[in-house]
């Protein structure tokens, strides 16, 4: 799960505290915040280049690098009879000659780099997961979301299944399943809550407008290759053309169809839906004729030109009918619209579930994450 927005994310200067346990803290601290900066400019740029693919995922990096982070907090602070009490915080948790990393540095530094991203990972996940239980349609469409990610990686990376896990911090599958869980469950209440934004007017506006009875037609199509010359594209031009002057001449579409069978690709295309998934030129091409009528001009598609014979209508659907449908799609253009809309509606998510800083310094970063989407 790019585009970035995370790019416009600061990073905050930490509140230097009083460290009785570190000789010379401001050379530390210096030598720490610039190791510090060095190691997240060239963490985001490793990750954003692989998650350049998944522009449908522009969240996913948090998870992944979460994973990580918790890995790295087991490691360190609850190592077998080597633990370092969060009592105080003056507790080292390692040293080197002229340098102690005490319990506070550690979570500082991890509080500017990774916490709010593994923060709302778990308020997320709270929230979602009573909100939509899992169901089979959320475990088939992660699972095949997963398969993609398994397959895109092996084809550029060269990555096996386990070799990416291993690589993106997730202990096992399984884990890796459950973050696509909570990236499902992210995105069905986006669009839940832009489907709540949508008006009855819009609804009558745009049934009145884009919805017609599903059209029956049948095309030839003359093939052009998205690698073809511009004298290859003016011959084929030039032969949809002439497929129209034979039927300007009163010969039927079949018989001219069996006339240009070894040149042509012809397809009975049967009753198509105003929200069926042609593109525009086709489908305003099949509104515009009546029916027992053809194209007079070649119609362009990233196909070819098509010449397009529009057979029969049907009567169109009422309103409760296909409300639902104009409600979906309406939603998904307000987030296509609105490319702040996704994160602003599970800002209000957890506003309304009583989300609440205890940590002012926290507090401060989430805010500045949300001016992404201001």
């Amino acid at each position: 799960m790019a585009k970035k927005k995370n790019d416009t994310k600061k990073t905050e200067e930490k509140e230097v505290k009083t460290n009785k346990l570190v000789k010379e803290k401001n050379k530390v601290k210096e030598r720490k915040d610039n190791n510090k900066a060095k190691t997240k400019r060239n963490s985001d740029e490793a990750i954003f280049k692989f998650f350049a693919f998944f522009d449908k995922y522009r969240l996913a990096i948090y998870g992944l690098v979460g994973g990580i982070l918790i890995t790295s907090l087991v490691t360190v602070l609850i190592w077998p009879e080597r633990i370092a009490k969060l009592e105080d915080g003056t507790e080292p948790v390692a040293e080197i000659e002229g340098m102690v990393v005490t319990a506070d540095d550690l979570y500082e530094d991890m509080k500017v780099i990774y916490s709010i991203s593994a923060l709302l990972d778990k308020i997320d996940n709270k929230i979602l997961t009573e909100k939509y239980p899992e169901n089979d349609e959320m475990i088939d469409e992660v699972q095949s979301e997963a398969e993609n990610y398994y397959s895109v990686n092996d084809q550029y990376y060269g990555y096996t299944k386990e070799e990416f896990l291993a690589n993106y911090g997730f202990a096992s599958e399984a884990s890796f399943l459950e973050y696509l869980k909570l990236q499902y469950r992210r995105d069905k209440y986006s669009k839940d809550y832009a489907k709540s934004l949508v008006t009855d007017n819009e609804i009558n506006d745009y049934y009145e407008k884009e919805v017609f009875g599903d059209i029956n037609t049948k095309h030839m199509l003359v093939k052009v290759d998205s690698s073809a010359t511009t004298e290859e594209k003016t011959e084929a031009e030039n032969l949809a053309k002439e497929i129209i002057s034979k039927l300007d001449e009163g010969k039927s579409f079949d018989e001219v169809k069996e006339e240009y069978a070894d040149r042509i690709t012809y397809e009975e295309l049967g009753y198509k839906a105003y929200n069926a998934s042609l593109e525009s030129a086709y489908m305003d091409e099949m509104k515009a004729l009546s029916n027992g009528s053809y194209s007079k001009t070649p119609v362009k598609t990233s196909y070819g030109y098509h010449v397009v014979y529009r057979i029969d209508q049907k009567e169109k659907p009422a309103l409760e009918d296909v409300k639902k449908e104009i409600l979906d799609t309406l939603g998904d253009k307000k987030l296509t619209d609105d490319k702040n809309l996704y994160g602003n509606s599970l800002d209000k998510m957890r506003k309304d579930a009583g989300l609440k800083f205890s940590d002012t310094s926290l507090e401060k970063k989430y805010e500045v994450y949300m001016d992404q989407y201001k």
